[in-house]
């Protein structure tokens, strides 16, 4: 081949080249504009959201990107791990500040870091720095920013917080009831850090939930500028969580592989090829039921439309595995860690607030793997680490006994909880499994001890449960591969082992765990749905093992690889598409709640127009359990229908608290002064009526008219709704 020849070569390959890049960022930009139509973004409102996340995570991302120049290398994995430890210690530090009356130092700090880093990049000459064909959008890696933009877009679907009918004049919520109670609790948490009452009950204290999710979407509503809650969490935020998602699943794949190709499919499994398989076996529950990859009826779709408490947690969660991962390939070279390790040290301890079920697991396996990497490496940098964590642990745990808080709701205590029983609901989800009638008859003709048959049934049905419903049997059998491989056993050993023990301990904890005065669901049966996203991480580390054991007999050249690759993903987000609606989605739109246009307008009313200490107080909703009421004015309520076990300890604790019965004796009664004398006694400044269900009472003097619906919409709503101001 002649000098000429091969500068055709050299050019076509670069023209070739050239042309796949513009194909990809083409359809890649397709895919985000259309995201953000179907989302119904406007200019200004995403100028206002782009600004807005720069302003609250950027100080701290970019202050840990830049710390770890020397321990992080690969500029994409150093963003993923600054960009999920910002998100999650810059609420983390709101919230310790605000704790001790000195929000404002959280805002002067992001200032001081900004003027910081400013002056930092100019004393570097950074700008100076910068050459021309480090700009060029070639440099991007546009296949993984295409993997990400169509993951939003198959996203899309749980992203619909109202859909209107014309027809009927309504909205309809298809959100489960839960996101209402969770966007509940960012309004109140909007109002007070910690909370000073429960959103649904005003007056009366509440428990030391998760709350760092809903601070987030405080911080997010604040620095956006958006006052519509609902909006914040489930676009705003849901787009950080899908990113961050997919750029940690690719970065901790790509470490384990040293394979783009490997991360890329990765990122794809995340959402793009999520199917929802249906049951193998007839069954009462929407999701959490037996099938062989139960990805989405266990994983994904939980996360994302029943818990945005889970869903973020597993963020962090993620991040936390990210830092191992950096902190065992660094630990195996004996090379010096510290400021991942201290990082990642916080985030543990962020995640009792982010999600305690991650966290109980995630402690004391962090403070064992950090006494394995001292014990190693000699470096006293995994001894404060490992202080640090228990010693902010600590520290949450005593402002978790706060009297601000509702006593005696963090008691944690070991015992057989009733999460097998069979003949209770929801707990006989966890007997969704083949043949475990005829085992569970069958052990209980042989173990005739009541107490040492629980035990054992209890032991085999999680185990069961976990490994079928919640794993699945191909990513258990794939997940095994990977763990007895090399590399796993080697640099990788403090994160497969991290892993592992966070499965184990999780499903430990699901059999004996117990909350004092809750049923054992939330705490030991939700620690059964983050299970399914710590072996889902070695997935494609497991099967690009059994790749490299098979590659001398079909060996792949690097663009046959991308093909498969890419029609896998086609296949995939093909049958997804097909696959869809879910169970879940189908059920919790079956269910979902609807208010009339003239409800609507009265709720919206309320959050625009009254003070953020509002308390409003109404009939409607005492039988109702939507919480829509709280999740469009944004303002407590006197009584609002809660869980019934929420309910038997709010009566437990306050038995004079009959709420009910005080908005009963309003409706019926007809003397103004009783009327007025009930009515002052309660914390309401507001109440509200409707037509369907009118006041008996005329004109008294403790309330005055602010707002009615006047039914000039088309059609007509058949409920007139007024909202009264009451006169103290």
């Amino acid at each position: 081949m002649n000098l000429k020849e091969e500068d055709y070569m050299i050019v076509s390959i670069k023209n070739k080249s050239s042309f796949i890049t513009i194909t990809t960022a083409t359809i890649t930009l397709i895919a985000i504009g259309y995201y953000f139509a179907e989302t119904e973004w406007k200019i200004v409102e995403f100028l206002r959201f782009f600004v807005g996340i720069i302003l609250l995570w950027i100080p701290l991302g970019a202050l840990s990107y830049l710390l770890l120049k020397r321990q992080v290398q690969e500029p994409i994995v150093r963003f993923t791990f600054s960009a999920i430890a910002s998100y999650s210690l810059t609420t983390f530090i709101y919230f310790a500040l605000t704790v001790f009356n000195l929000e404002l130092l959280f805002y002067i700090g992001i200032i001081v870091i900004f003027l910081g880093l400013i002056i930092y990049l100019i004393r570097k000459k950074f700008w100076l720095n910068i050459h021309i064909n480090h700009l060029s959008w070639r440099q991007f890696d546009w296949v993984l920013i295409l993997l990400i933009a169509a993951s939003l877009v198959v996203n899309i679907p749980y992203q619909r917080t109202w859909e209107y009918n014309p027809t009927t004049n309504t909205y309809k919520s298809p959100l489960d009831v839960d996101y209402h109670y969770f966007i509940s609790l960012a309004y109140e948490l909007a109002r007070h850090v910690p909370p000073l009452q429960q959103f649904n009950r005003a007056g009366i204290p509440d428990s030391p939930y998760h709350m760092f999710p809903h601070l987030t979407t405080v911080l997010l509503s604040r620095f956006t500028g958006q006052t519509d809650m609902l909006r914040v969490q489930i676009i705003y935020h849901n787009i950080i969580i899908a990113i961050g998602m997919c750029l940690a699943l690719y970065s901790i794949v790509k470490i384990l592989t040293s394979s783009k190709v490997a991360g890329y499919l990765a990122t794809a499994t995340m959402y793009i090829t999520a199917i929802s398989y249906p049951p193998l076996m007839a069954t009462e529950f929407e999701f959490g039921y037996f099938t062989l990859f139960p990805h989405v009826s266990s994983g994904i779709e939980p996360a994302i439309l029943i818990s945005p408490q889970m869903y973020s947690g597993i963020l962090v969660a993620y991040g936390i595995l990210l830092g191992v991962l950096l902190i065992s390939i660094r630990c195996y070279r004996k090379q010096p860690v510290d400021i991942v390790l201290i990082i990642t040290a916080i985030m543990v301890v962020a995640t009792s607030r982010f999600r305690i079920h991650v966290f109980l697991p995630m402690l004391p396996g962090f403070v064992l793997l950090v006494a394995y990497g001292w014990k190693r490496t000699s470096q006293r940098v995994y001894l404060v680490a490992a202080g640090l964590a228990v010693a902010l642990s600590l520290l949450i745990y005593l402002e978790m006994q706060s009297p601000i808080y509702l006593s005696s709701t963090t008691s944690l205590s070991l015992g057989l909880n009733s999460l097998s029983n069979p003949q209770e609901w929801p707990y006989r989800f966890i007997n969704e499994w083949p043949f475990s009638t005829k085992i569970h008859d069958l052990l209980s003709g042989f173990i005739r001890n009541s107490t040492v048959f629980k035990w054992v049934w209890q032991i085999l049905s999680i185990c069961t449960y976990v490994a079928l419903s919640m794993i699945g049997i191909p990513l258990l059998i794939i997940t095994s591969i990977y763990l007895f491989c090399q590399p796993a056993r080697q640099e990788f050993l403090l994160f497969r082992s991290l892993i592992v023990w966070m499965t184990v301990v999780s499903t430990l904890g699901a059999t004996c765990l117990k909350l004092s005065d809750y049923n054992d669901f939330p705490l030991a049966g939700e620690l059964l749905g983050l299970i399914r996203w710590y072996p889902f991480l070695l997935m494609i580390p497991g099967l690009y093992q059994v790749y490299q054991f098979l590659q001398p007999h079909i060996s792949l050249t690097r663009p046959t690889q991308i093909s498969l690759v890419v029609a896998f993903v086609v296949i995939n987000l093909a049958a997804q598409q097909l696959a869809r609606p879910s169970i879940l989605m189908t059920s919790l739109y079956s269910e979902a709640a609807t208010v009339n246009a003239n409800e609507r307008m009265a709720l919206t009313y309320i959050h625009d127009n009254t003070p953020q200490n509002s308390v409003t107080l109404t009939d409607k909703y005492l039988k109702d359990r939507n919480f829509v009421l709280t999740s469009i004015t944004g303002r407590a309520t006197y009584l609002q229908k809660d869980y019934d076990d929420i309910s038997e300890l709010i009566l437990k604790k306050f038995p004079s608290e009959n709420r009910e019965q005080v908005i009963k004796d309003l409706w019926a009664t007809s003397q103004s002064e009783e009327f007025c004398r009930l009515l002052i006694a309660t914390p309401a400044t507001n109440l509200i009526e409707y037509s369907t269900h009118p006041l008996l009472v005329n004109d008294p003097a403790c309330i005055q008219l602010i707002w009615e619906s006047s039914n000039q919409t088309i059609p007509v709503s058949s409920e007139k709704v007024t909202i009264w101001k009451i006169n103290r």
